[in-house]
């Protein structure tokens, strides 16, 4: 929590309710918001009483458990209505679509990662994959990589030494040497390369979204399935439809 004289905290705790639900798996009770957000039984009550009569929560009346509410999403369809970098790369992820044939995301960064706005699929996929909102590293995806390829060798080792680098599958590339290798590759390519590192199965390409002043504010994906295609095949196939799709939208010169 911040101690800037402008932080309100009453807002800042109805965001640790909120918060609370991040990493659930289904409704909390109660007692699992007040264990999850640090907060005593009568706060905890009284912000999730408020954020339910806000419609940013809902209880269910038979279990009296609470779960995120529809107002949520109302943020979300706002976000995305007025987001002119969504608005500009959505009908070229929809031409890159139909010339691919495979599943196309834009993501924005945030931080250490990349957060997917919009998604066209048109594959079957894992559920929890293809949502929007969903959150990915930048060291282990292949958007991730080449928004870090954007960054000055000295940037790169500064950001990656900020950055807990987990496995996430067993070919997940570990060791900031490795990744900076790659990296380095995307950024001889102007795309990155992933097979099987995030999600295993999958093949991936991402190129950066950048200003005009060549600053990474998120990325561009197409992603395929590895047991049909080898990395190699697969960047041969489609960077150049994704290269084209970059090209297509930095012509334009969209203000963010």
């Amino acid at each position: 929590m911040t101690t800037n004289a402008l932080y309100v905290g009453s807002v800042g705790k109805a965001f640790q309710v909120l918060d609370c639900f991040k990493s659930a798996s289904g409704d909390l009770s109660l007692m699992e918001i007040m264990a999850r957000s640090g907060l005593d039984k009568s706060a905890a009550q009284r912000y999730a009483y408020t954020l339910c009569a806000e419609g940013y929560l809902e209880q269910n009346p038979q279990t009296r458990r609470y779960r995120l509410g529809k107002g949520m999403l109302n943020l979300t369809f706002h976000f995305l209505r007025t987001h002119a970098l969504v608005e500009a790369l959505n009908p070229i992820m929809l031409d890159l679509s139909k010339a691919t044939g495979e599943k196309i995301s834009l993501s924005l960064r945030d931080g250490n990662e990349l957060v997917h706005v919009m998604r066209h699929q048109t594959q079957t996929e894992h559920y929890h994959a293809s949502l929007v909102g969903r959150r990915v590293p930048l060291y282990c995806t292949a958007g991730g990589r080449a928004v870090l390829s954007r960054l000055s060798d000295a940037e790169l080792a500064a950001q990656l030494d900020g950055m807990a680098l987990a496995a996430h599958t067993p070919k997940t590339l570990t060791s900031a040497r490795a990744v900076k290798a790659e990296v380095k590759k995307a950024r001889e390519q102007g795309y990155a390369l992933l097979v099987d590192e995030f999600i295993v199965g999958e093949v991936s390409l991402g190129a950066a979204v950048t200003n005009a002043q060549g600053d990474a504010y998120g990325a561009l994906h197409v992603a395929g399935s590895s047991t049909a295609w080898s990395g190699e095949a697969y960047a041969e196939k489609f960077a150049p439809f994704l290269l084209a799709a970059i090209a297509q939208f930095q012509g334009r010169n969209p203000q963010e």
